[in-house]
Parts: C-alpha cells; sequence; structure tokens
C-alpha cells in the first residue's frame, strides 16, 4: 500500500505533466486558459509557480513574462498585446518575484541584457501595482476629508480592481497582495504603506459570521454570504494577521466547508490557505486526488490543474503561497 506521501507526489508529477504537455506557442512559453486557446498569462503565471522547480521551464518562463509586460505603465494585461494593464499583474508579478528568487540574474554579475530586463520587469511592475490601486474618493473628497477628520479621515482601506477605473475587489486584491508579501515581503516603505491600506480592504469587509463574499460584506441594507473560494483567497492574503478575529472566523468558516466536495479551484486553494496556518485538510484533500482524471488534470482548465499541483505540493510539505510570517503574533 503506498503511502500519503507517495500518493501525494505521484499525483503531483502526473498534474506537472499534464501542465507541460499544454504548452504552446513557438517556444512553448505559454500555457492556455483551457486546451487548445489563446495565451493566458493568468494560467501561465500559476503554470509556472507549480512547475517553478523545472529549471528549463522556470528560467525560461521569467524572461517570457518580462517580455510581455505593457511598457506604458508597468503592468500585465489578460494575453500579450490585449490591450491596458489589469489584474493578471498581480499572479504575473508574483509569479516574477517567486521565480527571480529562484532563477536570479542568470548570469554571474548581472550585466547581460536579460538580467538587466529580468530587473526592470520586476522593478516596473511594483510600480505598477502602486499606481494600479483604486482610490475610492478623489481628489476634492480627501481634502475635504483630511481638513474634516484629519488624518484619520484617509485612512480607509483600499484595494485593486478587475479592471483599469473599476470598483476594488477582493480577489485581485488578495492576488496583488501576495505580489507584495511573497516570496520576502514588501520591499520599501511605500509598498508596506500600500499593503497596509489594501489590508483593511479586505478586513473591513468580512462577512457577518466570517468569511468574504467576492468584494462589499453588504447590499441594500442585506449581508452577503461568504463563499468558499474568495474566503481561502483572502487568508492567504492576511497570512500577517493570524491573531485578527476577522481571520480567526474566516479560519472557522472555511473549515466549516470541509464536508462540501466543490470544485478543484476552491478546494485546492481552500487545502493552500488552511496549510498556511497550520489547520486540517484531510477531507478537502480526498476530494481533490478524487477529482484528478486519468491524463492527470484536475478539470477543463489549466489554473485549476496549476492550483491543484501546488495544494498538493502543500499537502506534502511545500506550501510556496506560506508567509514567512504565517503563524505569528502580528
Amino acid at each position: 500500500m503506498k503511502s500519503q506521501t507517495a500518493v501525494l507526489q505521484e499525483a503531483r508529477a502526473r498534474a506537472l505533466n499534464f501542465l507541460l504537455a499544454t504548452r504552446t506557442g513557438a517556444d512553448q512559453q505559454w500555457f492556455p486558459y483551457s486546451a487548445g486557446g489563446d495565451c493566458s498569462l493568468e494560467a501561465t503565471a500559476w503554470s509556472l509557480i507549480a512547475l517553478r522547480q523545472n529549471k528549463e521551464v522556470g528560467a525560461a518562463g521569467l524572461d517570457y513574462l518580462a517580455s510581455c509586460q505593457n511598457q506604458s505603465d508597468g503592468g500585465w494585461s489578460t494575453r500579450p498585446g490585449a490591450g491596458k494593464s489589469d489584474w493578471n499583474s498581480g499572479p504575473v508579478l508574483l509569479c516574477l518575484r517567486i521565480l527571480h528568487s529562484i532563477y536570479g540574474d542568470g548570469d554571474g554579475d548581472g550585466s547581460s541584457k536579460t538580467s538587466i530586463a529580468r530587473r526592470n520587469a520586476l522593478k516596473a511592475g511594483m510600480s505598477h501595482l502602486l499606481d494600479s490601486r483604486v482610490e475610492f474618493f478623489g481628489p476634492t473628497a480627501r481634502l475635504l476629508l483630511l481638513i474634516s477628520k484629519g488624518r484619520q479621515g484617509l485612512e480607509y482601506g483600499r484595494g485593486w480592481p478587475w479592471d483599469p477605473k473599476c470598483f476594488h475587489w477582493l480577489e485581485p486584491t488578495a492576488y496583488c497582495l501576495l505580489a507584495l508579501k511573497l516570496p520576502t515581503g514588501p520591499e520599501k516603505d511605500v509598498h508596506k504603506e500600500v499593503v497596509k491600506f489594501a489590508d483593511k480592504f479586505i478586513t473591513d469587509h468580512a462577512c457577518q459570521g466570517g468569511g468574504w463574499n467576492h468584494g462589499n460584506d453588504t447590499s441594500l441594507g442585506a449581508f452577503l454570504p461568504p463563499y468558499r473560494l474568495t474566503t481561502a483567497e483572502a487568508l492567504l492574503a492576511l497570512q500577517d494577521y493570524p491573531q485578527d478575529a476577522r481571520v480567526k472566523q474566516g479560519q472557522k468558516y472555511l473549515q466549516s466547508q470541509a464536508s462540501q466536495d466543490s470544485s478543484s479551484l476552491s478546494l485546492a486553494f481552500s487545502i493552500l490557505a488552511l496549510n498556511a496556518f497550520a489547520l486540517g485538510h484531510e477531507q478537502e484533500l480526498q476530494y481533490l486526488l478524487q477529482r484528478q482524471a486519468a491524463n492527470g488534470s484536475f478539470g477543463p482548465t489549466t489554473m485549476s490543474t496549476a492550483m491543484a499541483a501546488l495544494a498538493l505540493e502543500a499537502a506534502a510539505g511545500t506550501n510556496i503561497l506560506k508567509a514567512a510570517t504565517a503563524g505569528g503574533t502580528r
């Protein structure tokens, strides 16, 4: 009888092989959202994170994502050349930071064009996240808040939108927070300031009784219900607040969903989030393992398989989305 570790390793290897087989493009550098589709930078980013230990794929992916960056603002769109930068900037920058932490500049002294391009992409991507947040109040309104309430009037939470100038939502905010916090935390004081307000946006919008919806916790005077996937994403973004009451309530809500055999994507994110806080996820893991198809995939989308591979890796002992501060006392 195979050990649990062997089962997890075998399932993850099959998932990674499936991802490798889905690569496409002239140099097989990107991944479609679903088989036969166009390049999806979201699917490419998460797939590359899952495949990061494959040196050939990881190093090439790092350079590919850098080459897809929108030079006008330093962000990334849904696919190369699709137009204005959007929420994909979060997952792509997260991937870049993780891959760069492994493969660095790619040469001895960092003077090659490739090395310079990698560093410039990271720098521009970080700047883009600072510039693309939603300022819920305009300049005039902020001035009035400052005059009427002082500095405290400007201490409102703010996150990131799906598309430029849209209202901020939980999922893009969680992705951007992960990009700024992982793998080594915010780099500069200005990044820490942005992170603080984004954290506040998420904590301020926790649902009544625990967990998170897609954005607001209320609408037209009614309390909105939490969802498994968005709660898991929020918890991953708030790992440095393990003692916060809303984080603890979110954990309880996520644990209450253990008997629900939901989608591969929500199961994978649940496992990653629970694992990050050292909470049990045995039932979720069994549901996820049962969802693996003969070809190694975990559903019709590449992203589902990539996230499942990351969840299996976490269950086996390595959670790439676990922050160094998880389990701390902040």
